[in-house]
């Protein structure tokens, strides 16, 4: 009697426990949030279009060449930078793309972040 009990409890914890995964993968899909310029509600909706979808920008190695520690400054050397991924929305009439980082090369050898801003480009 008390392992049939058991295994009542085992299989309902088991259905509750691989269940929340599944219904957490929900919010891709899930209606934009009412401060998005794509919300059904927005009064500039008319500008951005109605919500497709979101596209994942993964993020990006590149090698950049940077003074060789110790050494000349005419010397360089390969390093591996990765630039930060970022998710842009997909609306009827364009592509929202949010606040984001690059990397600029501002002399030989010398690279800083710079944040570019967040824009809406027509299709």
């Amino acid at each position: 009697m008390m392992d049939a009990r058991r295994r009542v409890a085992f299989t309902g914890l088991a259905v509750v426990v691989l269940a929340v995964p599944a219904w957490a993968q929900v919010s891709p899909t899930s209606p934009p949030h009412p401060n998005m310029p794509w919300n059904l509600y927005n009064p500039n909706k008319a500008t951005y279009g109605e919500f497709v979808r979101y596209v994942q920008v993964p993020a990006q190695q590149v090698t950049v060449q940077v003074p060789a520690p110790g050494g000349p400054r005419d010397q360089l050397q390969p390093q591996s930078v990765e630039i930060p991924g970022y998710v842009v929305t997909e609306t009827t009439t364009g592509y929202w793309y949010p606040e984001r980082m690059t990397l600029v090369q501002v002399n030989v050898g010398a690279y800083q972040w710079q944040k570019l801003p967040a824009e809406f480009k027509q299709k």
